[in-house]
Order: C-alpha cells, then structure tokens, then sequence
C-alpha cells in the first residue's frame, strides 16, 4: 500500500488495520462531493477488496456505505444551518455532498432526520454569523 501525502491519527498501538480504516474514512470525508465514491471504489482506491472494506467498518460498528452516506448528511447539515449557504438551491447542496439527484437526498435526509430538507433549514438555521 501508499502511502500518497496522507498522515493518518494514529493512536498509541494501533495497527494496519485501524490505519488503514483511519485513512478510508478520511478519504470518505474529503470526496464526499465525489458522487462515484461508492464501497467498490473506496476499497479500490486503497488496494483492498470490497469484502476487507466491510470488516474494516465492522470495527467502528457500521458498514463503508452507511458511513458515507452519514458524512455525507452531516455535511448537508452544516450547510443548511449556515446562514452563509442561505441562498443556496437544495440542489446545489445535494451535488455539493455527493448525491446525484434532488429526489434521492430529500428522501435519504427525511429517513434520517425525519424531516425535510427545508425544516431542517428553518428550524437550525443559525443567526449572527456574517455572511
């Protein structure tokens, strides 16, 4: 494996393995606008089968896909409740966290929050931050 201009955290006695799932997942943070970034390519862009990829996510009691797909919400969050992104169309922020179409992230972000996209804009909205 190479390393390419990555320094993973890597607390005291972990091993390859919690290496490796450390880089994966800080891969997955900084493509998530990348809407090809699915569990087939992250495993092979770090050189291990799709199968290695599920057992390295089991350690943080999750699977590659729901952890992107976490991120990636998460993401969608910090922008809808940014005063500074108030002007952005819910399908410029659906492509800039990684989801292709507008349908697919009201519908993953209602399952997960249980509410719209909107609500969540209007009920986090953040005030007193400068544009």
């Amino acid at each position: 494996m190479v390393l390419r201009d990555v320094t993973p955290f890597v607390p005291y006695g972990a091993g390859p393995e919690d290496v490796l799932l450390d880089m994966m997942r800080t891969h997955d943070r900084e493509h998530l606008p990348d809407p090809d970034l699915r569990v087939e390519e992250l495993a092979r862009r770090h050189h291990v089968s799709v199968r290695h990829a599920y057992i390295l996510f089991e350690r943080i009691g999750t699977t590659p896909g729901a952890y992107l797909r976490e991120q990636r919400l998460l993401a969608a969050q910090a922008v809808l409740s940014d005063p500074r992104h108030g002007w952005r169309r819910m399908s410029d922020i659906a492509t800039a966290v990684g989801f292709r179409d507008l349908r697919t992230f009201e519908r993953t972000f209602r399952r997960q929050d249980g509410t719209t996209l909107a609500g969540w804009r209007r009920e986090h909205l953040r005030s007193g931050l400068l544009p």
